[in-house]
């Protein structure tokens, strides 16, 4: 009768951990969607901030000018308090996420949760310095500079006006 060999348990479990990390990576809106959905859950706003697209933050920037208006000057209100988290399941996270398309400059990504909702976040791809007429736009291979950022949609026109 063989006896039990511990090496060959500990070979079989070095090539399980191997394998694991030879996973493939995320691409980068699928890592921005991610990033953008676990800030929100975190309550995070920071972390969102930094994963906005430029007018979306430049929203903010605005309403935290008139706000900070509106009380006197008294308080200088940031933008990021204008960005208010609420009714978040902080117990719900990202179960799968999936690009489900990509362009040069749009993306979108399906996150799929542990509560088995599904998601759909809209990336714009937003170069380091906005682009100016003048400049060419880059070479095919060619590797530019900047980030992808998660767009958030505008309110429609009913959402102006309340409701009386």
């Amino acid at each position: 009768m063989r006896r039990f060999d511990p090496r060959l348990v500990l070979c079989a479990l070095a090539f399980v951990v191997a394998l694991g990390g030879c996973a493939r990576k995320e691409s980068e809106p699928v890592a921005v969607a991610r990033a953008f959905a676990e800030s929100a859950r975190r309550g995070d706003v920071e972390a969102m901030m930094a994963v906005l697209e430029r007018p979306a933050v430049e929203r903010l920037e605005q309403a935290a000018e008139r706000a900070s208006d509106q009380v006197g000057g008294r308080r200088n209100i940031e933008p990021a308090e204008m960005l208010q988290i609420v009714a978040v399941d902080r117990s719900v996270a990202v179960a799968s996420a999936e690009l489900v398309d990509q362009s040069e400059r749009l993306a979108h990504v399906e996150l799929e949760t542990t509560d088995g909702r599904s998601i759909r976040v809209e990336l714009v791809w937003e170069p380091l310095e906005p682009a100016d007429a003048a400049s060419p736009a880059p070479a095919e291979g060619e590797v530019r500079e900047g980030s992808w950022k998660v767009r958030v949609p505008l309110p429609g026109p009913e959402a102006a006006s309340p409701q009386l």
